[in-house]
């Protein structure tokens, strides 16, 4: 079903717009939507869950475009690359779970020249249109994400 918007008249008590009756199904239609979607009759009990298009990088390399979670996953350590975002608001996580450190190189950093994860290390980069920016910088020691 489609949304169903309420027809609320040109004017106050017009009689333009949907009646109460028509309104009160309207609302309860859309309202039984969006709980079969969500799961059931109840809301609080059920995750909404984000899927992420991952990479998992085993070695040096560039970071995918279209993908937003990024591993690092080897036993020595990562030199990656990351180009300019496409679009404001953009963002890209990095992971890693690697037994040695793994460093990012963007293109146009507004922090500094690249950011290095040590073992579970993990930060999230944000494009801002002209820049990427890091935000939410520690690894598992809650030691700071080195940027230089």
């Amino acid at each position: 079903m489609a949304r169903q918007t309420l027809d609320i008249g040109t004017n106050a008590n017009d009689g333009t717009g949907d009646t109460l009756r028509s309104g009160g199904e309207k609302i309860n239609d859309n309202f039984n939507e969006l709980y079969s979607t969500l799961g059931g009759n109840s809301i609080a009990s059920v995750g909404i869950n984000a899927s992420f298009a991952t990479q998992t990088m085993t070695g040096d390399g560039a970071v995918n475009d279209s993908d937003t979670l990024i591993l690092f996953n080897s036993t020595g350590t990562i030199a990656a690359t990351l180009g300019d975002g496409t679009s404001t608001g953009e963002y890209k996580i990095f992971l890693n779970i690697n037994s040695a450190v793994a460093t990012v190189t963007p293109t146009n950093f507004g922090n500094g020249t690249n950011f290095a994860l040590s073992q579970y290390g993990s930060t999230q980069a944000v494009w801002a249109g002209s820049d990427w920016y890091l935000i939410g910088n520690k690894d598992s020691a809650d030691t700071d994400v080195v940027i230089t």
